[in-house]
Order: C-alpha cells, then sequence, then structure tokens
C-alpha cells in the first residue's frame, strides 16, 4: 500500500482511508460554486503549515492576485506562503479576451498540433523546475476545463490533456486536478480524464424538492479502501468540511 498524504479536509480523510496516496494524481469534478478550488486549496494550505509540505498551484484560468484574495476569506495567507518560500503560483494559459484575441492573431504560427503543444510542454517545463527549486510535495491545476477553449480541436485537448496528466504522475508528487462537471445528476457518463488518473472525487449540488444539500463522494482510489458513499459536506469560514456519517438531507 502506497503512504497516505493527509488531505488537510475534516471529514474527508476518512473516505480515502486516511489520505491520499502518495504521489498520486486525483481528479476533483464538479459544477460551478461546488467548491472545486477551495478544496484544493485548503489541501495545499493545510499540507504547508500542518504537514510541511510545500506546495505548487497552476492556474489556467484566475490572476494570482484574484486567488490570493479569494483565499484570504478562509484565513489562507497565500502570499505569506510564497514570501516564505513554501508556495509558488504559476499563471499559465489565462483565457481572457486579450489572450484570445492575440492567440487567432498568431494563428499562423500555432496552427499545426506541435505548436499547440509546445504551451503544455513550457508549462510541465516550469512546473518541474518549481517543484525542485520549491521541493514541493503538493501540486494543484485548476481547471483543465480551460483547455477546451485553448484546443477547441476534441483530438487536440485530449492529447494536452493526456500529456499533462501523464507528466504529472511521474513529477513524485500528490497532484489534485480539477475539472467541470458537465451534466448534473447521479447518471452520467464518464470523463476521459477519469481513466487517467488514479483518484477521483465528485463534487455536486443536489435537489429534493426544496431542499438542496452539497454532496462529495470519493468515485474511485487505487491504492485505498474507500467508502464511496455520496455524503453531505459544507463550505463555510473555514473552508470545506465534509460529514461522513451524516445522512443526504437530513433523513
Amino acid at each position: 500500500m502506497a503512504n497516505k498524504v493527509a488531505t488537510g479536509i475534516p471529514g474527508l480523510d476518512e473516505l480515502v482511508d486516511d489520505g491520499f496516496p502518495d504521489g498520486r494524481v486525483v481528479l476533483v469534478i464538479g459544477g460551478p460554486g461546488t467548491g472545486k478550488t477551495i478544496l484544493c486549496s485548503q489541501f495545499l494550505y493545510k499540507g504547508i503549515y500542518d504537514n510541511q509540505e510545500n506546495g505548487i498551484f497552476v492556474s489556467l484560468d484566475e490572476s494570482k492576485e484574484h486567488f490570493y484574495s479569494e483565499m484570504k476569506q478562509f484565513g489562507w495567507d497565500f502570499e505569506k506562503a510564497e514570501n516564505e518560500g513554501k508556495f509558488a503560483f504559476i499563471e499559465a494559459t489565462r483565457m481572457s479576451q486579450a489572450a484570445m484575441l492575440k492567440e487567432k492573431l498568431f494563428r499562423e504560427e500555432s496552427r499545426s498540433l506541435r505548436g499547440k503543444k509546445l504551451s503544455i510542454d513550457r508549462l510541465i517545463e516550469d512546473l518541474q523546475a518549481k517543484i525542485a527549486s520549491y521541493k514541493a510535495k503538493r501540486v494543484v491545476v485548476d481547471t483543465l476545463a480551460m483547455l477546451t477553449y485553448r484546443f477547441p480541436d476534441p483530438v487536440e485537448r485530449r492529447t494536452a490533456v493526456v500529456e499533462l496528466i501523464q507528466s504529472l504522475a511521474d513529477m513524485n508528487v500528490t497532484c489534485l486536478v480539477t475539472t467541470e462537471l458537465k451534466h448534473l445528476g447521479l447518471e452520467r457518463e464518464a470523463l476521459d480524464e477519469e481513466f487517467m488518473v488514479h483518484g477521483v472525487i465528485m463534487l455536486q449540488t443536489l435537489f429534493s424538492e426544496s431542499t438542496t444539500t452539497r454532496a462529495i463522494q470519493v468515485e474511485k482510489m487505487r491504492e485505498a479502501k474507500v467508502n464511496p458513499s455520496l455524503v453531505p459536506y459544507s463550505i463555510n469560514k473555514n473552508g470545506i468540511e465534509v460529514f461522513p456519517n451524516m445522512p443526504l438531507f437530513g433523513d
């Protein structure tokens, strides 16, 4: 059995056999507002200050300033962690309108698959350098959904995702990768990424008559005896808390 890495999420360790398997890639899937980025940031921050494991956050979407501001509401001062040399933020492939326009203007130079892959190659090289420099043990990549805009062609996108996930698996760090849940509900088709990773965690907002509840489920976790039950979780001023022994909707 692999060594375990504490998740830093109250209640989640109970679902994943005392922690994530060390050095593996775990996919966190959820719709907008379900707390994917919060869960991953909590994993990083608690790792830094509770387990002395430095961390790196790779953003394919938001800026460092926005991220730092958002996370301070939970008492997580990532700017302080960065100044202490315990944390690094990689701002990669932000698909703002300006970036998309620039991409369009230079489409002649990046028309081939090889040209588009270079940005993924540079990201991987940058991440490897940061892991070595910071002696990082935890990494978050948020979010694969943004690659839809970077690589509109499905084949090119799948190639980029495969290259990124396979590279993460070889980096000897425990990595959480987020992506969007395309369809709400318990009946859904598995995403291609789910077959490439070591573990899958699902976050959803469920509805029952006039009641809503946040629900988390560990869909798979190799090298661990997981609790696969759908259980409630909350997002509060301290981050995410999972309630492994509480029924959904208070039944």
